[in-house]
């Protein structure tokens, strides 16, 4: 063979290597792959996962003008974890308590982190006429905890457990099948606080806005350590002024930050498209909720515990 023609057949082989991703990309089942939206599972409706997922759902698929996410309305983190782990969605919101648990078991989870949402401190919020000014002083009292299967719930036994109370035995605990129950308990008088967490977080929003108003109450400083030491995977966090009427200073307290987790085998076409869609998404997701403004691409890399913990797609942006 002469080596003009040597050359030119080398030539065709490489170009021939280097189309073939973009063929596969414009085939039909390539095609067909990214046009399935992704399917995250939220948490009941008045949740403020729900909030966060519908927000997402409405600005991410109008950025990408089609339908690029799809929320699906679930009992929230417990629930989630399940839907994920069977494979009946493909990506769901986690609170950060369990998010931390499922991190301890590594890459067997078969979970991995696609998106950072935003941190929960937790918190509880009375009427602005109680006297309440501790956790404890609700001891006896009845208390909205939510629904039953929320990260929320794992989230307030920690905390009352780090400072020595459990929930069901030391209050009249409540628990609502859907979230937006919860602040209306406290409303109609029949509870005395409501269990909550984050910025912006509806059940809140709504009793800080009702007539009275609302008052929030987190661990004391000296309290925050004691949680800490007994419950590591929780972070010393503040409530900063303002995030609700009534919290007139920055409200110490615990909590963790929120995660979007897929299942490890989610195919990368799919998970790159939702990760760039948030990413080029994040100033109007955090304007439409200031919570949000935690969720950026750079954010998810500086909080992720492990580089073999994010999605592969993830990873190869750190």
């Amino acid at each position: 063979m002469s080596e003009p023609r040597a050359r030119r057949r080398r030539f065709l082989a490489g170009s021939a290597g280097l189309l073939l991703p973009l063929l596969q990309l414009r085939s039909p089942r390539a095609a067909s792959t990214l046009e399935r939206p992704l399917i995250v599972g939220t948490s009941t409706p008045g949740g403020g996962f729900a909030l966060y997922g519908e927000t997402v759902e409405r600005i991410v698929n109008r950025r990408a003008g089609r339908t690029l996410v799809r929320a699906r309305p679930s009992r929230g983190t417990a629930e989630n974890i399940g839907l994920l782990k069977d494979g009946t969605i493909d990506a769901a919101l986690i609170q950060g308590t369990s998010a931390s648990e499922l991190f301890e078991e590594g890459p067997a989870s078969g979970l991995r982190i696609l998106f950072a949402m935003y941190p929960s401190p937790g918190m509880l919020a009375v009427p602005a006429a109680s006297p309440a000014s501790r956790l404890e002083d609700l001891r006896g009292s009845a208390v909205v905890f939510g629904v039953r299967t929320s990260g929320l719930v794992t989230l307030a036994r920690q905390v009352h457990a780090g400072i020595g109370l459990d929930i069901d035995r030391d209050f009249e605990a409540l628990y609502v099948e859907q979230a937006a129950e919860s602040p209306r308990l406290v409303r109609s008088g029949r509870a005395a606080g409501l269990w909550g967490a984050g910025e912006g977080w509806p059940g809140f929003t709504e009793l800080a806005r009702s007539p009275g108003g609302a008052r929030f109450i987190g661990p004391s400083p000296e309290q925050i350590p004691r949680i800490v030491a007994a419950f590591p995977l929780l972070k010393a966090m503040q409530v900063p002024k303002g995030a609700y009427p009534g919290i007139d200073e920055p409200l110490p307290t615990v909590g963790s930050v929120n995660w979007i987790l897929a299942r490890d085998d989610l195919d990368d076409a799919r998970a790159a498209a939702f990760v760039e869609a948030m990413d080029g998404a994040a100033r109007e997701l955090a304007a439409a909720l200031p919570q949000a403004a935690f969720g950026t691409l750079a954010n998810t890399l500086a909080s992720a515990p492990s580089r073999d913990l994010l999605h592969r797609v993830v990873a190869a942006r750190a």
